[in-house]
């Protein structure tokens, strides 16, 4: 019980004093836009390039893990249809509505958890957990952005060949995937980078954690559900209930180590992200079911999270 509260709380916490602040006006709408811009194009890949490139090998498991993590969220996303189907969505709702139920807080959430959760059992196992996560977060990133985008676009002007070229294009400039790709020929190289470059990486880095959960809480704060409550509930049980449970199932048939089981758990398992509520806004999907969904998941997620933190 000490471990989860001291894994979660501090998470928690700074989550809800970003939503505390945005809502007193402390913080403004405008400043946590740019604090979002500041840790998904500058602190985040950073971080990627900074724990890549200092990884001193492949992640164990880390082959097993994506195949698991990718599986999981395929098997999900076609039971979100199916729930679609069940709720009765109206086409324009039901590219949100998948989006919200398999798209997770991976690198707002799920790392600052996981760092966490290791650090309170032993804190020199930091990097390499930071590492796994790294080596999952790449394509991870692309499978959400690629499905998100084609799965919004479809539901809001008809999926056709000529957007294509937009959806490459969306992915392709994405940061987070940039930063994998860079950081991932940098672990490839024969010879480290300099010192300066390391500890200049390291150092932007080091504000991902605490600014992204101040990012969480500031979008709660200035998001609106509007009577979404029953679809987002469903896109939270399945992604914060659903796709932990699917995932632990898989876990019982293929064996990783006990680092790999944490972060694959723990990332399953995490809230749905804000940026599907930005993309949902840029993409015409529905703002109130992609709030919905990240509002009450981030909520949902707790037990949840504090269960496989007491198991593993």
């Amino acid at each position: 019980m000490i471990k989860v509260l001291n894994t979660l709380l501090p998470v928690f916490v700074v989550i809800g004093l970003g939503l505390w602040m945005a809502r007193r006006g402390y913080l403004s709408r405008t400043f946590m836009s740019q604090l979002n811009w500041l840790i998904f194009w500058v602190s985040l890949p950073a971080l990627i390039i900074h724990s890549l490139a200092s990884a001193e090998s492949l992640p164990k498991n880390a082959l097993p893990s994506i195949g698991i993590f990718f599986t999981s969220t395929l098997i999900v996303i076609g039971l979100s249809f199916i729930t679609c189907h069940f709720l009765k969505l109206p086409k324009e709702r039901i590219g949100t509505f998948v989006q919200g139920a398999f798209r997770g807080n991976l690198a707002f959430a799920g790392l600052p958890i996981i760092v966490f959760a290791v650090s309170e059992e032993n804190p020199e196992l930091v990097g390499a957990a930071v590492a796994q996560v790294m080596f999952l977060l790449a394509p991870a990133m692309l499978l959400y952005n690629t499905a998100a985008v084609i799965f919004l676009v479809s539901s809001s002007e008809g999926f056709s060949l000529s957007k294509i070229g937009d959806i490459f294009r969306k992915v392709a400039t994405n940061p987070l995937i940039l930063a994998s790709l860079i950081g991932v020929g940098f672990f490839a190289l024969p010879f480290d980078l300099p010192h300066f470059a390391m500890n200049t990486l390291g150092l932007i880095g080091e504000m991902a954690a605490p600014g992204s959960l101040f990012c969480v809480g500031g979008a709660i704060a200035f998001v609106s559900m509007e009577g979404r409550y029953r679809s987002a509930s469903f896109a939270t049980a399945l992604k914060v209930l659903v796709l932990p449970a699917i995932t632990a199932g898989l876990l019982l048939f293929i064996e990783v180590d006990p680092m790999a089981r944490l972060v694959l758990l723990v990332l399953s398992a995490c809230p749905t992200a804000v940026a599907s509520y930005i993309m949902a806004t840029a993409l015409d999907g529905d703002e109130a079911l992609a709030a919905g969904a990240v509002v009450i998941s981030t909520a949902a997620c707790i037990p949840v999270l504090g269960l496989i933190i007491a198991l593993n």
